[in-house]
């Protein structure tokens, strides 16, 4: 895990540096030893994919940011330090836990070693003033965090959440009004199910192809389950599925789901079940697809509320308002996200986003120019490869245009794409 993947408000520093002041010269000397090697392996690993960094740290859309040592340090000291009892005055025992729910300013915790199943375990929180100020960005479904109990329970809550641990990973995206905000959509998970339908509401491969940018920026593994399997007659079914056929190329894993009752038929959710045997995993995409069905066919007795489509225009209703994490067997969580109708692009350069087709990288180092856009550069490996028939075309052709939306910019409602189901009153 690099330190690097830990954001530092301007009220944390200050506390970070407080911190950093009261060490032993010791333990100061231990923390900017690993930062340094933290910062020279993150420059390695960017240096082998021929990006373009400064000490390590992305450039975006061509603008050239510091990244100083000590940045490396502080985020050290939040991960080894700042969940201690530093401060003398607060002498509260603290506890790790893994957050498996989240409303407005409330956090449910369930403390290391207690079983997930178990849910008289878990502990309802109030999160911290400095958590709540941050809450988009700053806690997440999947983050490990650490708890305290109140000297003065207020509202039935009798612990806070006063710090999280570094992640692993994360599912992240703008928010849909200010998209220089980050929302994190789940944290610390192995695999996003990217879950789409063949109908009510249709297949939409552009919605896919966002996700999969967003998937392969937080250090994510992607598959796509298709649901609603059950709803059309074999033939159809096989012709709606060959336009999944690109990233079967790419490949990424496609389990085929009806999530319905029973256990008699060849297509239900068994061959999703085994694709995620042991992992954490996230549920996105559009709203109606039924990801919450999906949940509730893997372990019937989660009881998940679900809802279909308005039908008066065929789009899915928001029936999950708030991510939560379930424990199913064989050793599977499922955060449980709630449905988007648009997915923006992060605040990433051109240049990142060629790093971000995972397809790509076979080639890359084989093309004439070490910064090729693959777009218009002669001696292009990539288009060679595209050309025959090694990349998809419609892998590449999303390439290219999400390349030229990020080139031109513009405002949020330009470059954010909206993916509404068509709706024909015949």
């Amino acid at each position: 895990m690099d330190a690097k993947n830990q954001t530092v408000n301007k009220h944390q520093r200050k506390k970070l540096e407080g911190i950093l002041e009261s060490l032993s010269k010791d333990d100061r000397d231990r923390l900017y030893t690993e930062a340094r090697k933290q910062r020279s392996d993150a420059q390695k690993r960017r240096s082998t994919k021929a990006r373009e960094t400064i000490d390590g740290e992305r450039i975006g859309r061509g603008k050239r940011r510091p990244d100083p040592l000590v940045d490396w340090v502080l985020r050290l000291v939040e991960r080894d330090f700042a969940h201690k009892n530093t401060d003398t005055r607060d002498e509260r025992p603290l506890t790790e836990g893994l957050v498996v729910g989240l409303t407005r300013r409330r956090a449910t915790v369930l403390p290391v070693g207690c079983d997930g199943s178990d849910t008289s375990k878990q502990v309802l929180c109030r999160l911290s003033a400095e958590l709540a100020g941050r809450q988009q960005d700053g806690i997440a479904v999947g983050d490990r965090a650490m708890i305290a109990e109140l000297e003065i329970a207020a509202d039935a809550v009798e612990h806070e959440v006063v710090s999280v641990l570094p992640r692993e990973s994360k599912l992240a995206r703008p928010d849909s009004h200010d998209t220089n905000q980050e929302r994190v959509v789940a944290a610390n998970v192995d695999t996003v199910v990217i879950v789409v339908s063949v109908v009510s509401p249709p297949l939409h491969p552009r919605l896919i192809d966002r996700y999969l940018v967003a998937i392969e920026w937080g250090d994510c593994k992607p598959m796509i389950a298709v649901n609603k399997a059950d709803l059309l007659p074999e033939a159809e079914l096989n012709e709606a599925l060959k336009v999944l056929d690109p990233y079967k190329q790419a490949g990424i894993p496609i389990a085929v789901c009806a999530a319905v009752p029973g256990d008699d038929s060849s297509v239900r959710v068994d061959g999703l079940r085994k694709l995620l045997a042991g992992q954490t995993c996230a549920f996105v995409g559009h709203s109606g697809v039924g990801k919450s069905s999906l949940a509730n066919a893997l372990d019937s007795s989660l009881g998940i509320e679900t809802g279909g489509l308005r039908g008066t225009d065929q789009r899915g209703r928001h029936t999950t308002t708030a991510s939560e994490m379930h424990f199913i067997e064989p050793g599977i969580r499922v955060i449980d996200t709630p449905g988007v109708r648009f997915f923006g692009l992060a605040e990433m350069s051109p240049e990142e986003l060629r790093w971000l087709f995972p397809e790509f990288e076979k080639y890359v180092h084989s093309c004439k120019f070490n910064d090729c856009g693959h777009d218009h550069e002669p001696g292009c490996a990539v288009k060679a490869a595209v050309k025959a028939n090694e990349i998809s075309d419609t892998r590449y052709d999303t390439y290219l245009r999400l390349l030229e939306e990020l080139r031109n910019g513009g405002k949020p409602k330009d470059v954010v794409e909206r993916i509404r189901p068509k709706y024909d009153d015949d």
